[in-house]
């Protein structure tokens, strides 16, 4: 009877350890499933370049997560274009062109003006250097088409002097097809320029 008793037992941790290798063996089985999907996933979002024989690894994502930083980018590059002068008429006219694939007609408008007021001509006459920094940006990316309104530094360079004012520039963007002229997909309508401070002089020789 003893013997028949132990011989159950035995029976029963045989059953047990069976069950628990199986159960083990299920388990991972699934993680093994879900880890194999899961590197899957991974793979997909990597994006290979190939740049001169080098190999660059890059990543797939939502390209809305990435909006407001590249609607704020593409308003500064374009402000950086349009408002930046040195004393040199190719210069200027390189500038506004690369600038006019980033705006509408109203940018061509402002340019156009100016020159009819001889702002370039003046610049290139005193040979000066006109430099801009972009003081904030706020793009309204709730409502489309965004609105945009800039803050930024006007600074203009001469041998003896230098003066300082600050504008203050609104405009909408509406999405466009991204190209190599326009890589952010941003086309910036409707620019007026909203506010003009009063210059303010400085001598060179003295802040120096």
């Amino acid at each position: 009877m003893k013997e028949l008793i132990n011989l159950e037992k035995g029976h029963q941790r045989a059953r047990l350890l069976v069950i628990t290798v199986v159960v083990g063996c299920i388990v991972l089985c699934l993680v093994s499933v879900i880890m194999a999907f899961k590197h899957t996933a991974d793979t997909n979002n990597r994006i290979y370049v190939i740049n001169r024989g080098v190999a660059l690894e890059a990543f797939s994502a939502n390209v809305m997560e990435n909006r407001p930083a590249e609607a704020k980018f593409h308003v500064n590059r374009f402000h950086e274009l349009f408002f930046t002068n040195p004393p040199d008429a190719r210069s200027i006219e390189a500038n506004f062109t690369k600038a006019s694939f980033l705006a509408d007609e109203s940018v061509k408008l402002t340019f156009d003006r100016l020159k009819e007021d001889q702002f370039y001509q003046k610049l290139i006459q005193t040979n000066t250097n006109q430099k801009i920094i972009v003081e904030s940006v706020d793009v309204d990316m709730k409502n489309y088409p965004y609105k945009v309104r800039t803050i930024f530094k006007i600074i203009q360079e001469r041998a003896t002097n230098r003066s300082t004012r600050m504008l203050a520039s609104e405009a909408t963007l509406v999405d466009v097809t991204r190209s190599e002229v326009n890589p952010q997909g941003f086309l910036l309508r409707n620019f007026t320029i909203t506010h003009r401070s009063d210059p303010k002089e400085e001598n060179v020789a003295t802040s120096r």
